[in-house]
């Protein structure tokens, strides 16, 4: 099991990382004898790494209140912060085929929730989004306006439910409520993402894109809203917000807010990685007609291999696992 801290994080800027293990083994040894518990013994493991069962059970543990959201966030950034690694050795063909071995080993640091790899590889499958030539789905000073592309927002009441409650049910309410738009409205495409409001609760936010269906823009109060509003709030138990998009790009920014890496991140982006990673949800979500609008499905279903960047492998290279720290937390 390889964990540890590094005391050089431009090693790791912005990268997914791979480096030589005989370079990092003396850095993380003399960073694990300076880590510092910030919390009870009950949350780390034997080999004092924070880890997500044992914050479900401390977080979660009480059916009478809501989970702490600032020791949360805390403890999260503590999760996230210890880094970890996959060790692997690899050896090329070529010295192979002269009948010598070359191994190195290399360690690969691993993607955590809101670490710089996960900022790295998330923004590998949305750029796509912004690459996208951008189109104007309608002219503002027109008499009739009308538009296939939504975005929306789905809030939960804080009188409704708690906050455990709605996040553990946040899946569940949305493919309920998708079902139901379909039915009436045919075929849609959607990006949806995550976001926690200040008080905890989530909220849904979508980028739909209709196949069958066009809605008549009328503006107020400087916002583009759709005269059909009603039927996106029938199946929905709390405020729904809908508006058209003018341009797909102003669209794809609202539904990717939280998903990219600020300089400084915000409070809300904090606790929306730590709510999700607590209740085990996925940051985003897109439906497989948004993937072939966007491209990203392999071209002809091409089989292809990729290494731990997420790169297709062009050279002749052997890797063997040894050890590795990346577990189900």
């Amino acid at each position: 099991m390889i964990s540890g801290i590094l005391g050089d994080s431009s090693l790791f800027e912005g990268v997914d990382s791979i480096v030589n293990w005989n370079y990092l083994i003396p850095q993380i040894e003399l960073k694990k004898s300076v880590i510092e518990k910030q919390f009870p013994e009950e949350l780390y493991d034997s080999q004092n790494r924070p880890r997500l069962n044992y914050a479900r059970s401390y977080f979660l543990g009480y059916s009478d209140r809501d989970p702490d959201l600032e020791g949360l966030k805390e403890y999260y950034d503590e999760w996230r912060d210890f880094d970890e690694y996959i060790v692997i050795q690899k050896q090329t063909d070529n010295l192979r085929i002269e009948g010598e071995t070359d191994k190195v080993t290399i360690a690969v640091k691993c993607s955590k929730r809101g670490n710089p790899v996960y900022w790295s590889r998330v923004w590998k499958r949305i750029k796509k989004l912004y690459d996208l030539k951008e189109q104007t789905l309608f002219d503002p000073h027109s008499s009739i306006k009308s538009s296939n592309v939504l975005f929306a927002t789905l809030t939960y009441d804080t009188k409704r439910s708690t906050i455990t409650e709605a996040w553990e049910t946040e899946g569940r309410d949305f493919n309920k409520w998708i079902r139901n738009i379909r039915k009436k409205l045919g075929k849609i495409a959607y990006f949806r993402s995550l976001e926690a409001s200040k008080r905890g609760y989530p909220h849904i936010h979508i980028l739909m894109i209709f196949h069958d269906y066009e809605f008549k823009v009328v503006n107020i109060r400087g916002k583009y809203r759709i005269l059909e509003k009603e039927e996106f709030e029938k199946s929905w138990h709390s405020f729904v917000d809908v508006q058209a998009i003018r341009r797909f790009r102003e669209g794809v920014r609202y539904v990717t807010k939280y998903l990219t890496k600020a300089r400084n991140e915000s409070q809300t982006q904090v606790l929306t990685l730590a709510l999700s990673w607590l209740f085990r949800k996925r940051s985003f979500a897109i439906s497989g007609d948004m993937y072939e609008l966007i491209q990203i499905s392999i071209k002809h279903r091409k089989m292809i291999q990729i290494d731990l960047n997420g790169e297709e492998i062009v050279s002749n290279e052997v890797g063997c696992l040894l050890e590795s720290s990346l577990l189900r937390n």
